[in-house]
């Protein structure tokens, strides 16, 4: 009787000891996602698993290469259109000026232009300018040797400046290898306006040199009428 006491004691032990040790196992099979029949759909996809977006290439003609832009063309036709516009509303401007001056100073300033160049040469564009201010322009009319008056007007007796810009081209007698051959002539004048009168500012241009190589001369002779 004494020596089965013991193994009525051993046994509960062992059975506890196998029921323990087979828990975490059932555990894991459970959690395991390899046991599973289906994957989960519902779980959002794993980020850092995604594969990388393609970096657009420097070259080529992929989708992500930006096409260069397209360069605007310009309408000359417009451009010069403005401008002629822009400069008949200054001149207008100009002349509304003068209307009120005309009450305030008794002086007057004008110019006179005349080329003698020609026929060798011949005046491409002409312009003159009293203290920077256009006052008469050619335009795109050559000009020969006729005498071109620029109107006088009322001006504030003292010291003024007259501007006469050139562009000098072949004439007509000239060679055809000297065809595309000119220059442009920009000189400045003071002229002291008196307290009352009209002052012209006599403008004389020529050119003696011969083509290739030129010599513009401009000469300055003022004039004063009470």
């Amino acid at each position: 009787m004494n020596k089965l006491a013991p193994l009525a004691i051993v046994l509960p032990l062992l059975a506890v000891t196998s029921t323990s040790a087979a828990a975490p196992t059932a555990r894991a099979s459970k959690n395991d996602p390899s046991a599973e029949a289906t994957p989960d759909a519902g779980r959002p996809a794993d980020k850092a698993a995604a594969p990388p977006a393609a970096a657009p290439t420097a070259g080529g003609n992929g989708a992500g290469e930006t096409a260069p832009p397209t360069p605007a063309t310009i309408d000359l036709s417009k451009l010069r259109a403005e401008y002629d516009r822009l400069r008949d509303e200054l001149f207008r401007a100009r002349a509304r000026a003068e209307l009120v001056e005309e009450g305030i100073y008794a002086s007057k300033l004008g110019a006179t232009l005349r080329w003698k160049g020609a026929p060798d040469f011949i005046l491409h564009r002409a312009e003159v300018r009293f203290d920077g201010n256009a006052v008469w322009d050619s335009g795109e009319k050559p000009l020969v040797d006729e005498l071109i008056k620029v109107s006088d007007r009322p001006i504030k007796p003292g010291p003024h400046t007259v501007t006469v810009k050139l562009e000098v081209r072949p004439g007509k007698k000239g060679e055809k290898s000297h065809a595309d051959l000119g220059y442009e002539s920009e000189q400045t004048f003071v002229v002291v306006v008196p307290e009352a009168g009209t002052t012209t500012a006599a403008l004389t241009a020529d050119d003696d040199g011969d083509l290739p190589g030129y010599e513009p001369e401009v000469e300055l002779e003022v004039k004063t009428e009470k």
